[in-house]
């Protein structure tokens, strides 16, 4: 691939998980600046390399991580 066709493809797949992120973050009224936009942001680059290629897999599997997250943090460590 040339460089052109590098960066082509970059900002296509990019724009997936600014998708993502603006859905997010209207759902969870934080703004994409904040520390839960940032670490959204983080989060949701993440899944997208692990393999996570469409907003709406991206939102799904951003779900389940805070959904587990949730669940970690209510049970008691030990």
């Amino acid at each position: 691939m040339t460089d052109l066709s590098n960066v082509i493809s970059f900002t296509d797949d990019i724009n997936v998980v600014f998708e993502a992120l603006s859905e997010w973050c209207y759902r969870h009224k934080k703004d994409p600046n904040s520390l839960e936009g940032c670490r959204a942001a983080s989060t949701l680059f993440d899944l997208f390399q692990d393999g996570c290629d469409t907003k709406d897999g991206l939102l799904s599997a951003m779900d389940r991580s805070e959904i587990a997250q949730q669940v970690q943090q209510a049970l008691p460590m030990g």
